[in-house]
């Protein structure tokens, strides 16, 4: 295949067939961020900025594709819709959104960087441009050749964004309520099939089915589903093992409305919680008591983490909570289901709190021989904390 010419590659309107049913919002909700993008652009003085994160393109223009695994990027115009450069199987989906002006389409017999190359040599011709460098959909050698092809033109683009996606508004939140009876469904189908003689693998199916049979698109993560002494082992999923009684069993899914996530974690025990069962829901409750308790406008991220890690440490566990309290919550794309890179209740974190701020609070402690979570997501209100998920908290005893 010979590689296309400028002409065949700038033609992508040509075929176009609009489908706007694809974006979560209404366009003119595009039209408002796309604005504010542009007024940082133009008070920089940039003439466009690249973006390669999936998340924010997505929360940008509505555009999303499972394709994000090869290289895109999407060129934001001071003046004018974006343009995505993108592997050609790609070009229709962006194409279909009238959010987006144009689409370059990669031919898997091109070189990308020199496509993008091309592209802004000819689309771009005066300016700086801005670079999203925090995204790890820019690689290293990728952005080496960047640089030798255009360095001079390149200014950091960092943060603007994720900015914007701190405080969720309320079409934002009626997708993640959706979300969150969603992974309600899945969790209680999941803790219904727990018997022993049942294998993990079916605990995994009963949530992954429940979620999506309530509503759910692909989530971002896999969920964690672990039973017996590996549940001790952080992020060990479903092995195809066989529940025996005595066993814990740790279970935290997410549903997924228009990208918008909402996650819950529960806890069991196959028989008879042990005393020190008890002991460490017991302190997981109370973690997440405290934070719904403490959570409101005002309030700094690290003062919730300490009021909830101060209740842990008084009950002796405190070795045991070693993450964060919480994540942020919103857009995800595989392999994360969080905006926990934008935004945590962790320690001494001096973010203060936002009504409409959206949180994943996530008690967990992986102890010797089991682990359990028991976990909501959150919202910050004008005086407090609303649960966006609501099921009982207490550690489930599966008759045997």
């Amino acid at each position: 295949m010979q590689p296309l010419s400028e002409n065949q590659h700038s033609t992508a309107n040509a075929a176009r067939r609009i489908w706007p049913a694809e974006l979560a919002f209404q366009e003119d909700v595009y039209a408002s961020r796309l604005n504010l993008v542009q007024e940082n652009l133009l008070s920089r003085g940039l003439a466009g900025t690249l973006l390669f994160d999936p998340e924010n393109m997505f929360w940008l223009t509505g555009y999303q594709t499972i394709g994000y695994f090869t290289f895109q990027t999407m060129f934001v115009p001071v003046a004018g819709k974006p343009t995505v450069v993108t592997r050609v199987v790609n070009r229709d989906m962006a194409l279909a959104l009238p959010t987006i002006g144009d689409a370059v389409p990669i031919f898997d017999t091109e070189d990308h960087i020199e496509v993008l190359n091309s592209f802004l040599t000819n689309a771009v011709q005066l300016g700086q441009i801005g670079l999203e460098t925090t995204s790890r959909y820019l690689n290293v050698h990728d952005y080496t050749r960047l640089m030798e092809h255009l360095g001079n033109r390149f200014a950091p683009f960092i943060g603007v964004i994720e900015a914007n996606r701190l405080v969720k508004t309320d079409q934002e939140l009626d997708r993640m309520r959706a979300a969150a009876r969603a992974v309600e469904a899945g969790v209680d189908s999941a803790l219904k099939t727990i018997a022993p003689g049942k294998t993990d693998n079916d605990l995994a199916a009963a949530l992954y089915g429940g979620s999506i049979s309530s509503g759910s698109e692909y989530i971002g993560h896999p969920p964690m589903v672990v039973a017996g002494p590996r549940s001790e082992l952080c992020f060990a999923l479903w092995k195809r093992n066989t529940i025996e009684e005595g066993d814990v069993v740790l279970l935290e899914g997410a549903g997924c409305v228009d990208r918008y996530h909402a996650m819950m974690s529960r806890s069991a025990v196959v028989g008879k919680a042990s005393d020190e069962h008890k002991k460490t829901a017991d302190a997981l409750i109370e973690i997440l008591d405290t934070a719904v308790s403490t959570i409101r406008p005002g309030i700094t991220a690290g003062e919730v983490d300490y009021a909830c890690r101060s209740k842990v440490e008084n009950r002796g566990l405190g070795q045991y909570f070693k993450s964060r309290t919480a994540y942020g919550i919103g857009i995800g794309f595989p392999p994360n289901w969080a905006e926990g890179h934008i935004y945590s209740l962790r320690p001494d974190d001096p973010q203060v709190l936002k009504p409409n701020m959206t949180f994943h609070v996530i008690p967990t402690m992986f102890r010797e021989g089991f682990g359990m979570a028991i976990s909501d997501s959150v919202r910050v209100t004008e005086t407090g904390c609303e649960l966006l998920t609501n099921y009982p908290r207490d550690l489930v005893e599966v008759e045997v």
